[in-house]
């Protein structure tokens, strides 16, 4: 193989694939991108077979071939390197030369037939019982609206490796046209609705919360304004110009959310986002390490967020709302908080859905009343 390839854009795309090499190089093919040119592209690939990245660029070849790299040590010589362009020539062995301006690299490389398949179509049809319970959808909508509906549900994903099922992002069909995501815990909920013209599912599908994020990557990338994702018996995989990002969707059942959903809350008070975010923030530099938590109490017009430590010392703030109920107060985590009216617009009201002290927080928005945010109470 050898061919050339303007640096900035090989950069870009090395970038692009980093979030899904296998780090800890268990299989060491996993730690590699694959570089396959095709006509005037070169393909770009990698794959920890779970989740999966294809992506094309343009080049100059003047060789045909393909060879695996291991894919963070080629991002650093392409990042540090100097010069417009890149050259690659494959050598004996798996090796390869890299030149970049007056700069020469020699690499070892893999055998590209050691590459393992990527995640496709072919392998996403179930047998069986699973085949009865398949699930099936296609779902076409702005770039900008599903980037929205992963940054206010991802946050809320379970990092327990044990709770497989709590370990992605559940996607169905609300009804007819409405697609929801929710992501739990067992500690707190994030649910987002949006409206999809046609939007119809057979069954629910649980995205894997790191294809998740590279799908959140592409969402970034200059492109089309509207981006399709497909899912399809245990795959699921979205297109967006010259890259597509595939994955297996997370097995087993996600749990019945909708019974941790509050009916109604005793108390709505509404105070402002900016505000009560940055109260949190100050009270939660004296909040137990290992907790996090905060107290929000509240009384006749004011809300008060507080903490203590008795190795470090409290800290308190009062915010006007309208209140006129009983006094009460409850405790809650407060980076659960700070995540949740983190993804809220700025200059925004957030309406506190509140009962006593042990019973579930709601935290909802006029500026996006299609997005519930739903959290356990701690004791403090």
């Amino acid at each position: 193989m050898e061919l050339v390839i303007e640096r900035a854009v090989l950069q870009s795309s090395l970038s692009l694939v980093q979030g899904i090499v296998e780090r800890r190089n268990t299989v060491p093919i996993l730690g590699h991108v694959l570089l396959e040119p095709d006509g005037t592209s070169l393909r770009l690939a990698a794959t920890d077979l779970e989740v999966g990245i294809r992506t094309e660029i343009p080049c100059r070849i003047d060789k045909k071939g393909s060879v695996t790299l291991n894919a963070r040590k080629l991002l650093e010589i392409v990042r540090e390197a100097e010069g417009g362009e890149v050259s690659f020539k494959s050598l004996d062995n798996d090796w390869v030369e890299l030149k970049c301006g007056r700069a020469k690299f020699k690499m070892m490389g893999l055998d590209p037939r050691s590459f393992p398949a990527m995640p496709s179509q072919a392998q996403a049809k179930p047998q069986g019982d699973a085949a009865r319970r398949a699930v099936k959808g296609d779902l076409t909508i702005a770039t900008r609206v599903l980037a929205t509906m992963i940054d206010k549900t991802i946050f809320a994903v379970s990092p327990d490796e044990a709770r497989y099922n709590l370990g992605g992002v559940l996607v169905e069909a609300a009804s007819t046209g409405v697609a929801r995501m929710v992501a739990t815990d067992g500690h707190r909920l994030s649910m987002i609705e949006r409206e999809a013209d046609g939007f119809e599912m057979q069954g629910n599908a649980i995205i894997p919360r790191k294809g998740l994020a590279e799908l959140r990557k592409l969402l970034d990338q200059e492109g089309e304004e509207q981006v399709q994702l497909m899912l399809d018996g245990q795959l699921a995989w979205l297109k967006r110009g010259a890259t597509e990002v595939s994955m297996r969707l997370v097995e087993g059942e996600f749990p019945d959310y909708r019974g941790v959903i509050p009916k109604q809350s005793k108390y709505a008070v509404s105070v402002g986002r900016d505000a009560l975010l940055n109260a949190i923030k100050r009270a939660a530099i004296f909040s137990n390490e290992r907790y996090h938590g905060v107290k929000l109490g509240l009384a006749s017009g004011t809300l008060t967020v507080s903490s203590t430590s008795p190795e470090m010392g409290e800290a308190s703030e009062t915010i006007d709302v309208d209140f006129n109920g009983e006094e009460f107060s409850i405790g809650f985590n407060a980076s659960y908080l700070i995540q949740a009216l983190g993804v809220m617009p700025q200059e925004s009201d957030a309406s506190l859905g509140l009962s006593d002290e042990v019973s579930p927080g709601v935290i909802t928005s006029a500026a996006d009343s299609q997005f519930t945010y739903v959290v356990m109470p701690m004791r403090l």
